[in-house]
């Protein structure tokens, strides 16, 4: 899916429509932060992309300048030939969004995106045979430039489960900013990973570190051998110490194992995200039109059923474990049955196991 907007992008000037993604020039339009591309929600795109030629895929869904008076909820990417979903520019929000199977990046920002995003849950097929690539690539511009604005994003509450290859739960390369808050990444050979280029116009990722303007707090990084890299090695005793400090550990905390054939999607052993404990924090998530006030780290409240049960493929082909068993007579009437089903189904929006 791609969707266009007419929000604010990195380098552009605002009076040359050929920088424009969404908007009429000649009727007088411009770049509009509160622009309103319509609603995406539950919907599930499956199976799309493609590789046009070097560096020029198409994306499971492309956001190009789109603003924050879209609405982005409940949706799913199943095994694009790109990236999962990426931003190019704007300020659109998103909240709740799975990722799965993909063969590149599970989410990507460039070009001066600064929305919010919270709730995001990441599964890679694991190696081998699995060509996932990043949980999350975050940059501004791909070329050595100075333009603003830089991408500046908040992200708080992701869950990604990597492959276990070689790949980065968090590239942070180029011309970005932003805060990674209170989020799990389990199975990646480095959890951050910051880029610092001596050739490149501008700051790159390591310098707006350290300059406190990308911050990376309060996050758990289960089975990452590096948890914080500069340039792919070990960052030094000093900035390690400071990335500790920000709240950043190793610690097991979900069921992170998959065992599935590709061949007939058949799961013999279902990875859990939902955490039982050691989660909890007292760092919350800004308090705005947005932000839902989650008092713990990754996508799902400890011991609570999934917000992905009941409608993502992942769930419904039993690659997540997550649900929970059925309670009792939820309604009452002395026979526990399909009655208690659908009035937990209709009434709180969740599933269970049995």
């Amino acid at each position: 899916g791609i969707v266009n907007g007419t929000a604010v992008i990195e380098g552009t000037d605002d009076q040359d429509s050929r920088n424009y993604y969404g908007v009429d020039l000649d009727n007088g339009e411009t770049f509009d932060d509160n622009d309103n591309s319509g609603i995406l929600r539950y919907v599930s795109l499956r199976h799309g992309g493609t590789n046009i030629g070097a560096n020029n895929e198409i994306n499971g869904l492309t956001l190009g300048s789109v603003g924050r008076g879209t609405t982005l909820e409940y949706i799913e990417v199943i095994a694009n030939d790109d990236d999962g979903v990426e931003f190019f520019g704007g300020t659109v929000d998103l909240k709740h969004s799975m990722v799965a199977y993909c063969n590149d990046d599970y989410w990507d920002w460039d070009h001066g995106y600064s929305g919010r995003i919270q709730f995001g849950y990441g599964l890679q097929l694991p190696s081998p045979g699995s060509q996932g690539d990043n949980g999350m690539e975050c940059d501004g511009d791909d070329n050595n430039t100075s333009n603003a604005p830089l991408s500046d994003p908040t992200v708080y509450n992701m869950t990604i489960i990597g492959r276990g290859a070689g790949d980065r739960a968090l590239e942070l390369k180029e011309r970005t900013r932003g805060s990674i808050n209170n989020s799990i990444f389990a199975n990646f050979a480095s959890g951050a990973n910051f880029n610092e280029e001596a050739a490149r116009v501008g700051a790159d990722a390591y310098n707006e570190w350290l300059a406190g303007n990308l911050e990376v707090n309060n996050n758990i990084f289960q089975n990452c051998p590096l948890i914080a890299s500069l340039n792919g090695a070990a960052l030094g005793a000093t900035q390690a110490a400071a990335f500790a400090a920000d709240g950043n550990t190793a610690a097991t905390v979900i069921d992170a194992t998959l065992a599935i054939d590709p061949n007939t999607n058949v799961v013999s052993d279902a990875v859990n995200p939902v955490p039982t404990s050691g989660v909890t924090t007292t760092s919350l998530p800004p308090v705005d039109d947005f932000f839902c006030g989650a008092n713990y780290k990754g996508a799902f409240a400890p011991g609570a059923t999934a917000w992905t049960q009941g409608w993502t493929l992942a769930a419904l082909q039993g690659a997540d474990g997550s649900a929970v068993d059925c309670p009792t007579d939820i309604n009452g009437d002395g026979t526990t049955d399909i009655l208690d089903f659908l009035d937990l189904n209709s009434n709180f929006n969740q599933s269970c196991a049995n």
